[in-house]
């Protein structure tokens, strides 16, 4: 961890411009004892040596990210104040400046892929389309760049003016696109009624609503006839826990929903809260951007036996975080404890194999049936318990 503040604090002084930083190893006791101390000497020595040249705050945020890089843990991140407002005014379903799209990855490792585009939104209105890759926003590379991370860095005041680098068929756009960013509240649910009486309902993120209105979004298509259901999971990144739980003790009736464990090996289960609808078919749509709270809701459906998945293996997050707050109104949000689902599995790092697997081919558009295979063959599987009865 200290090597990794030092790490940290070099990078901050080398985004100040100062070549060849100068900043010496520390050390602590085997228990750790005495590293707190030895990381404000150093960050002293360093405020001695290049006066106003740095600045203090930078300079602990750097020691700070830095340790939390030596963690090796993508989800264990230091948000700024302003960060820290954008992010949790996503996950509370509030409206917040951002460009208006949907990004999925296929692999950690790469840039992000534009999934979705927001209709007048402010991507729409600069000319991005879907399929395009973000390789950069404002000249930072977004390979490698968590989910939280990229959120932070494409949200942002209102008005405020991002630019985005972006990759078109392989090619890359002669300059970066200019955005001006605008008040986004793209909605939790979106459903609607399809041919079969079939209920398609689009679940985006785990907000604090989000069980509230797809309880209302079913109730309202039950009313319209709907006898079967498809819940579409696909490029929900997830959000809070509890939100999750809810929305899973919409089609599980009893039992075991999830089980969270924390580092000193204490498993606590929640079971489902009551709340559950009357059981009809159901099959669960997910992809591999289905993360966290889409995995956690996934894996119970499919352990409990209340419906089947169909698509392509989830992304993989069993870890949940807890966020610390910083006396200047910055947060560390910190890896804390993993989840299993119903049957006990952790699905860290291996995800959830859906029941009936259906890749997505390049031209795919969500949830329009006749070009969307996953959504067809969910469709196709749901044919016979929705049509009407003779």
């Amino acid at each position: 961890m200290l090597d990794g503040a030092r790490t940290g604090l070099i990078a901050a002084l080398r985004a100040r411009k100062i070549a060849d930083p100068q900043v010496a190893a520390m050390h602590a006791r085997p228990d750790g004892r005495g590293a707190v101390p030895a990381i404000e000497q150093q960050v002293g020595r360093i405020v001695e040596r290049y006066g106003n040249r740095v600045d203090v705050r930078e300079l602990v945020y750097g020691a700070i990210r830095g340790e939390l890089a030596a963690l090796h843990d993508p989800y264990s991140v230091l948000f700024t104040k302003r960060e820290l407002g954008a992010f949790t005014a996503a996950i509370d379903g509030r409206a917040f400046g951002g460009i208006g799209t949907v990004l999925a990855s296929d692999d950690p490792a790469k840039p992000w892929r534009v999934d979705q585009v927001f209709a007048d939104g402010p991507a729409a209105r600069a000319g991005v389309l879907v399929g395009d890759v973000i390789t950069a926003v404002d000249g930072v590379a977004t390979a490698g760049v968590s989910s939280d991370g990229i959120v932070a860095m494409l949200r942002g005041p209102s008005g405020s003016i991002v630019h985005v680098s972006i990759e078109r068929n392989g090619t890359p756009l002669p300059a970066p696109l200019a955005i001006r960013r605008a008040a986004v509240s793209p909605p939790s649910v979106t459903a609607r009624r399809l041919s079969g009486d079939v209920a398609y309902v689009v679940l985006r993120s785990f907000d604090l609503t989000a069980a509230s209105e797809l309880h209302a979004a079913l109730a309202r298509l039950e009313g319209e006839g709907t006898r079967a259901t498809i819940l579409d999971l696909r490029g929900n990144g997830g959000g809070y826990e509890s939100a999750a739980v809810h929305v899973a003790s919409l089609f599980v009736a009893r039992g075991p929903i999830v089980a969270v464990e924390e580092r000193r090996g204490k498993r606590v289960v929640t079971d489902a809260d009551g709340t559950a609808l009357p059981p009809r078919p159901l099959i669960v749509l997910v992809d591999g951007d289905s993360a966290s709270g889409a995995e956690l809701v996934a894996g119970a459906i499919k352990d409990r036996g209340a419906g089947r998945l169909v698509g392509t293996r989830t992304f993989g997050k069993g870890v949940v975080q807890t966020m610390f707050p910083l006396p200047d109104g910055a947060a560390i949000k910190l890896t804390t404890a993993r989840y299993f689902t119903p049957s006990g599995r952790t699905i860290d790092r291996v995800g959830i194999a859906p029941d009936v697997v259906v890749t997505r081919p390049a031209g795919a558009v969500l949830g329009t049936p006749g070009r969307d295979p996953q959504l067809d063959r969910a469709l196709a599987l749901l044919a016979p318990a929705a049509s009407p009865a003779p």
